[in-house]
């Protein structure tokens, strides 16, 4: 082979692997930024969340005293799930699932549970295990209906409790009437003692068989200043850090 030859064979080579190393640098990038970024024209997305944190507390039974209650501290939380108007195809909502719930607490006070929507069209929860769930799942169907667990196929809301229960109990012989925004602060309740990171991951599925999955979703409760006023609510708009990504059914 004469050197002409050879050094266009070693061009040719030298192509090849500037392509095959552009290849895999490209396919690197764009595995990192999917890893981070996740789907960047979802159908639907996650426009904000609510928290309402509050105070209440249940009677005990038979009680001696004039006033003594078991205190729980709850957070209403709401998810807006919201269609893209820029994406351009026509999907509905099949169902959207909430699984994988973790808590992480630096007290051992009190028992966190979650629960859904009660039956009852005066009260929206009950702490109590009839409505306490696991896992929950929201059916996509013409209108939302919370009570029924179903959210409209094109979008709308879900909720549900984060409670945690028996934080302490308030005696009182003395006390006319009971105002539950200040039970945290007649217990001596602190707010490092009651606070919660919450955990879970949510799919979204669709009718036409897609799915996106957004993990470890994380939530801090009560908010802020719950001690002081017993009721607080907090709007987290865009959150930041929900990531969702297509799995296969």
């Amino acid at each position: 082979m004469n050197k002409q030859a050879l050094s266009k064979k070693m061009i040719h080579i030298c192509i090849t692997i500037i392509l095959i190393i552009g290849i895999l640098f490209t396919a690197t990038i764009f595995v990192l930024r999917y890893d981070e970024k996740g789907e960047i024209n979802m159908p639907f997305s996650i426009s904000k969340i609510s928290i309402i944190s509050t105070v209440d507390g249940q009677d005990v039974e038979n009680s001696e005293h004039k006033w003594e209650k078991i205190v729980n501290q709850n957070n209403d939380i709401y998810i807006y799930v919201e269609k893209n108007p820029q994406y351009d195809k026509t999907e509905t909502i099949s169902s959207i699932v909430l699984d994988n719930f973790q808590t992480e607490k630096k007290s051992n006070i009190g028992e966190i549970k979650f629960y859904k929507q009660c039956q009852d069209e005066k009260i929206l929860y009950k702490n109590i295990d009839e409505f306490s769930f696991e896992k929950l799942e929201y059916i996509g169907t013409k209108e939302s209906n919370s009570k029924n667990l179903e959210i409209s196929n094109q979008g709308g809301i879900i909720e549900f409790r984060c409670a945690n229960n028996n934080i302490g109990k308030y005696i009182s012989n003395d006390d006319t009437e009971i105002n539950y925004e200040e039970l945290l602060k007649k217990i001596n309740v602190k707010e490092e003692d009651i606070k919660v990171n919450l955990h879970f991951d949510l799919i979204i599925n669709l009718d036409s068989g897609k799915s996106f999955k957004a993990e470890d979703i994380t939530i801090s409760v009560p908010n802020s200043d719950l001690i002081n006023k017993g009721k607080v609510g907090k709007e987290i708009a865009f959150p930041e850090g929900i990531v969702f990504k297509r799995i296969e059914n």
